[in-house]
């Protein structure tokens, strides 16, 4: 093929070069072939169109050792970035951070042992696991080792801190992943917990702002997830073609560690898969194979549970359970920091953690919350002894139906964090919640039930999880006793509980620490009910234009009864902490909107700020009759309820004013297209995003995240944020949301899949990658995902061979 690029790439372990003359005489593949037979591994990564690299291999090792080059290639810093935060050696490179958050950092992952735990782990891998993690690990160091850490591609290029990642580091990394939904929001609060200083010795506690405790524990309590999803499974009654389809459509960074990453992994006879991954988890978390495809969804129970701890009078280090004395046990660490000179200072404190887990500060949620003479509090975390995420994905890539994913779910009980919707080619659609559940008495839970932040009394023994078979670590939910449902028409989720997966079915009599049960539905979960509804049965091109419409629930909804309400008001101005405001421009807008979040929309600004206002203004708008909906909710009728125009506009009409004086303020007009003002920046250039964020009701989803992950990455400015609104200066600057999109059919001829990355393949400004399928999202454009072996060599743009031997 004259256009595609052939590279042949060649390592050994100690000089990391394969001689020349091996190369010379034997050919690449002679000398791939010797570095497998020498203990080592060899990959072929073929490239096709938008950088998507398929990666083939003779063993699951070697294509790891391909994965991770090929992950490097675009997205090394990501990785790099990471393993420095869970080594906790982030203050000794970038010294305390704002607010101390590299300290917290540092001691909270002391605290939670991820490194010692790694290196437990190490030990117990099968096999096959030990040999897909040091494949990994070689290819990322492989890759390293051949461009030089001044070279390596994205903002960590040339750092001092860019070196070779162990497997240890790797493992650590992956706890780290799987404590997402729980520990890694109580970072803070884990590090700022310190004995009351009046009676111990210790020293002082390193600064760590109350504003970073806060915010953590604020995030988890409140179930204020910044992670999203709409995961569609459709059956054969769904289905055009009578066969199972898919709509994996994952909201998530298009910054940071967070953002997916696109490849196809290739072990002939043995695993054959196409999707998204997260960095450093080797394998595929979103995707599909010949006969199965599956995405996933944040799930909305808890991973964690609170436990209140009396302490014991004679020391704020001992507590009481069952009327006994305990001691917590301390764990000191010494974390070096650096300097505003560059000197390194050491820095050391204690940490102490109770039989339930570490002890945490919540004081700056609730001086009652701190640790005082009387009690303190402490956590327990379903994920911390999760060591399944490495095996987990490979085994379901592995199914040839949904009942063989399900069993490899249930027998590896490794998903930390999330739903699971899946389908196949015999078009039965499966939703599981699997994620890990702490299990508790009836007694316990009710006591959990009965405290706005589910505290335990922590001195009564009988509130402990409770041990039951078939569960994969003592005191979880067994992976029988979660919410399952298996159809052949469809089942969804978009971050709701267990629930509703089904308009027509219920699943009810689960822990409420699996989720609600009873409660309303988000407006983007009615939505997405809507839009699945929408058609008796769909197609390929179906589906992707249904996920990514620039309908709302809220403009179906109210649009066009705020216009009538406006026009009846007349010129009579609604008044705004003061300020008269003539609605009446805003009604003209509204009238003359298509009701759409099309880049072409002019209106839909205007109508995002006036749900926004209002929902500012009366939080829990969306989910109750009242300021915004006059149908109340229904437990009989979840998915359409609250709906229609309330009995009173005033609380609309009070957020269009606010809306007006807002657009005003940054000097938009009222009728301003959407294009104008949603936008992500690539190489300093604007490119115009279609969709919306979650208060309006839109199953594709488009926003701001200030923090979209853990990375010390430089990320967008958005512009200044004022008035209560997430419109800035700058308009609506995108880093968030759809990010892998899959949309997919089976045929009788196998998978067909379209897809797109909307943060394109590269993280590198440098790269040709690096925005190409940004631009193509602008369009609302799919591609076609070139699974078969004759669609991937009719698409190839490259080609590298990349070996390494003992």
């Amino acid at each position: 093929m004259s256009r595609t690029r052939r590279v042949v790439h060649a390592l050994t372990v100690a000089a990391l070069v394969v001689p020349a003359a091996v190369l010379a005489t034997a050919g690449p593949a002679a000398a791939a072939a010797a570095a497998v037979a020498s203990g080592g591994y060899s990959a072929v990564i073929k490239r096709t169109s938008y950088g998507v690299p398929h990666i083939t291999a003779s063993s699951v090792g070697s294509v790891a050792f391909g994965q991770a080059w090929a992950y490097a290639e675009d997205r090394f810093c990501d990785l790099a970035d990471q393993i420095v935060k869970v080594r906790g050696e982030r203050s000794r490179w970038f010294g305390p951070g704002p607010d101390g958050a590299n300290l917290a950092t540092d001691f909270a992952y002391a605290s939670l042992g991820v490194v010692d735990r790694a290196r437990t782990q190490l030990a117990q891998l099968s096999p096959e696991e030990l040999s897909i993690v040091n494949g990994y690990v070689r290819g990322y160091n492989a890759f390293l080792a051949t461009r030089g850490a001044a070279r390596v591609p994205g903002w960590c290029a040339g750092q001092p801190w860019v070196g070779p990642i162990t497997n240890v580091d790797l493992l650590a990394y992956e706890r780290d992943i799987a404590l997402l939904g729980s520990g890694g929001a109580l970072l803070a609060p884990i590090a700022a917990a310190t004995p009351p200083t009046a009676l111990t010795s210790s020293a002082p506690a390193p600064a760590i702002a109350p504003s970073l405790v806060r915010e953590g524990a604020r995030q988890l309590i409140n179930q204020d997830k910044k992670l999203s999803s709409n995961g569609w499974a459709l059956g054969a009654d769904k289905s055009q073609t009578g066969k199972g389809m898919l709509v994996g459509n994952p909201h998530f960074p298009w910054e940071g560690e967070l953002r997916f990453w696109e490849s196809q992994l290739t072990v002939p006879g043995n695993v054959n898969v196409y999707g998204a991954s997260l960095g450093g988890l080797p394998g595929v978390q979103i995707g599909f194979t010949d006969k199965v495809a599956w995405t996933h969804t944040i799930a909305a129970g808890q991973r964690y549970t609170f436990y209140a701890m009396t302490l014991d009078p004679s020391s704020p280090t001992r507590y009481i359970v069952d009327g006994r004395s305990e001691a917590m046990t301390g764990k000191t660490a010494t974390v070096k920091v650096k300097q505003p000179n560059g000197s390194l200072q050491n820095v050391t404190r204690t940490m102490w953690s109770t039989r339930y887990g570490p002890v945490l500060d919540l004081g700056a949620l609730d001086p009652s919350l701190g640790w005082n003479t009387v009690s303190a509090i402490s956590y327990r975390d379903a994920n911390i002894d999760n060591d399944r995420l490495t095996r987990v994905w490979w085994n379901m890539a592995r199914a040839t139906d949904v009942n063989g994913l399900k069993a490899s779910i249930g027998r590896d009980q490794g998903i930390p964090w999330v739903n699971t919707m899946a389908t196949d080619s015999a078009g039965n659609a499966l939703y599981l919640d699997s994620s890990p559940t702490a299990n508790l008495s009836a007694s316990a839970l009710e006591e959990w039930g009965s405290n706005p932040l589910g505290l335990l009394d922590g001195s009564n023994s009988a509130n402990a999880w409770v041990v039951a078979p078939g569960a994969r670590s003592p005191g979880l939910i067994p992976f029988a006793q979660q919410p399952q449902l298996q159809r052949r028409d469809y089942v969804l989720n978009s971050n709701d509980s267990h629930w509703v997966p089904n308009a027509n079915q219920f699943l009810t009599g689960f822990s409420p620490l699996q989720g609600p049960e009873g409660a309303p539905l988000t407006v983007r979960t009615r939505q997405n009910f809507k839009l699945i509804a929408s058609q008796a049965k769909f197609d390929l091109a179906g589906l992707g234009a249904t996920i990514l419409s620039g309908d709302t629930y809220t403009a179906a909804q109210l649009a066009a009864y705020t216009v009538a309400a406006c026009r009846a008001r007349g010129a009579t101005p609604v008044v705004v902490d003061g300020t008269p405001v003539d609605v009446s421009p805003g009604c003209t807008a509204l009238a003359n909107w298509d009701k759409q979040f099309e880049l072409a929309s002019r209106g839909a600004v205007l109508w995002r700020e006036t749900v926004g206002a209002v929902v500012a203004q009366n939080p829990g708008a969306l989910d109750a009759d009242g300021p915004l909906f006059g149908t109340p909710f229904s437990a009989t009728d979840p998915a359409r309820t609250p709906r229609g125009g309330p009995a009173s506009p005033d609380a609309i009409l009070d957020g269009l004013a606010r809306a007006i004086l807002r657009m005003r303020a940054v000097g938009l007009a009222l009728n301003v297209p959407l294009s104008q003002v949603q936008y992500t920046i690539k190489n300093g250039q604007k490119i115009p995003v279609p969709g919306s964020t979650e208060n309006i009701g839109i199953a594709n989803m488009a926003q701001y995240e200030p923090v979209p992950g853990s990375s010390l990455e430089p990320f967008i400015d958005p512009g200044t944020f004022a008035g209560g609104s997430d419109l800035t200066d700058k308009g609506y600057v995108v880093n968030y949301g759809t990010s892998f999109l899959l949309t997919l059919a089976y045929t009788s001829s196998g998978p067909s899949a379209k897809c797109i990355l909307t943060l394109s393949e590269s993280a590198d400004p440098a790269s040709s990658h690096y925005s190409d399928q940004t631009q193509l999202y602008s369009q609302k454009k799919l591609r076609d995902c070139r699974y078969s072996d004759s669609a991937v060599s009719a698409d190839t743009q490259s080609v590298e061979l990349v070996a390494a031997t003992a």
